[in-house]
């Protein structure tokens, strides 16, 4: 009974160990990269962002301390809005995020490496335009802007 009791606590305190090293990897400074809804490529930011151009858009999600996300769009390095949200992980490789008109679902994360990250959900709310539940794919990375 106590070798079970044993293997029991050291696998909750493994699991326990990578969800607090999984969170300190995603806490921090992110770039909004892409955007793509319904199962296509396509990004879709110049949709949902006024004056977005690949060129000149930028969103920069924080993920924060206490599950909080602030999301900030700019334009030419100028401030269009900011936005607050809320994050949790629900476990080692999912993300459940609500901000924004376009963001409110549980992702699937995977790491590309530490400074890119591919997140994915069968059910993302979107509220912008009232679209409703769609497959989304976010596209984000620590260094700025990647263009794929």
């Amino acid at each position: 009974k106590s070798i079970l009791l044993g293997l029991v606590v050291c696998c909750i305190l493994l699991t326990g160990c990578y969800k607090v090293h999984r969170s300190y990897i995603i806490k921090g400074k992110w770039y909004l990269n892409s955007f793509e809804i319904d199962g296509g490529s396509t990004n879709q930011m110049h949709g949902f962002l006024e004056d977005y151009v690949s060129s000149n858009g930028t969103y920069v999600i924080y993920m924060l301390d206490n599950g909080i996300m602030r999301g900030e769009y700019y334009t030419a390095d100028t401030i269009n809005y900011f936005t607050t949200g809320t994050w949790s992980l629900i476990d080692t490789k999912t993300i459940q995020m609500d901000m924004d008109q376009f963001v409110d679902g549980d992702f699937h994360i995977e790491l590309l490496d530490q400074s890119e990250m591919l997140l994915n959900t069968a059910a993302n709310q979107i509220d912008f335009f009232n679209i409703g539940e769609v497959k989304t794919v976010l596209r984000i990375s620590r260094e700025g802007r990647v263009t794929s």
